[in-house]
Formats: structure tokens, sequence, C-alpha cells
């Protein structure tokens, strides 16, 4: 959304006079970052990464043994450092933390988790979306409910939609978009 000759009463101010939009939009620039932690991505990572590498298929050979989930691995583990050093970088601005540059790191990293997701998911194959609770989960479920968390983060803290509008209009110097 897009603010334009705002009034306020005195007693309502927050901060300093005509310092509301830069205090707020500062807050949710960190927020954009925070939501989008390379951890819990990494973590399951590696997990698979050991699953793979204990589990056998039916012919004998080990999962990690197949290049197609090599691949799989290996992208998902570039990409997901790739958020970390975004994420360092945007941590390490403090207070001049671009709109442009939180909103970037938030549509990459929701949408690279979901992606992880799934390629964690198709390796761990039809068990990988059983519940933690049922009988047969693998790693406890965690794929399948992180999954479904990495969907909520395509619209938690602004849709990925308005984070493109304010990387076009900050960033790129776009028009504004019209909603």
């Amino acid at each position: 959304t897009y603010y334009d000759n705002v009034r306020v009463p005195r007693d309502n101010l927050v901060g300093e006079l005509n310092g509301g939009w830069a205090l707020m939009t500062n807050q949710l620039n960190h927020e954009r970052v925070a939501l989008t932690s390379a951890a819990p991505t990494e973590q399951s990572i590696r997990l698979v990464r050991e699953w793979a590498q204990q589990t056998k298929n039916a012919d004998g050979s080990r999962v990690i043994d197949a290049e197609w989930v090599q691949v799989l691995l290996g992208r998902a583990h570039a990409r997901a450092d790739m958020l970390k050093l975004l994420n360092w970088k945007l941590a390490s601005a403090t207070d001049d933390l671009s709109p442009d540059h939180a909103s970037a790191t938030k549509v990459y990293g929701s949408e690279l988790a979901t992606e992880v997701y799934r390629s964690l998911m198709e390796i761990v194959g039809p068990e990988a979306v059983v519940s933690g609770d049922s009988e047969g989960a693998v790693l406890r479920g965690r794929l399948e409910r992180f999954y479904r968390s990495a969907l909520v983060m395509t619209f938690g803290g602004g849709t990925n939609e308005i984070q493109r509008d304010i990387i076009g209009y900050v960033g790129l110097g776009l028009p504004a978009a019209k909603r």
C-alpha cells in the first residue's frame, strides 16, 4: 500500500513528526528478513541427505547413489547457502535496510523454501507427506509440516505479489502498481 498526505493528531504520533513511515517500513523490512531464515531449510537438507545415505531402494542401492537425488540435494544446498548470504547481508545493514532488498529476500526465501521442500519430498517419496504422528512417517513428518509452513510464508509478512510491487517501485523506479 502507498500513503500520501496522511494527517495524524499530535497525541497519536509515534516517534518524530514525519518519521512514522520510516519507522514502520524499517520494522517490516527486518520482519521480512527474519521470516526467511535459511536454518530450517539447511537442517532439512542435512536430514534428507543422511536419510538418503542410510536408505536402500528395492534393488539394494542407496537412495543417495541416484544421480537425480544428488542433483536435487546439490541445488537445494546451493540455494539455501545463497539465502543465508542474503540474510547476513541484510541483517548487517541495521538502519540502512532498503525495502526493495528486504522484499527481494523475502520473495526469494519463501519461494526457495517451497521449491526445496518439494524437492526433498520427491527424494523421500510418498512417505514424505505422511504427518509426524502417523505410522510410516519419515523424519517425523518434518517435510510435510515444513512444506505447509513454506507455503504460508509466500503471503506472511506481505504477499509476494506486493513484495514484487515494492521491488519494482522502490528498487527499479517503476510506476506504482495499480490496485
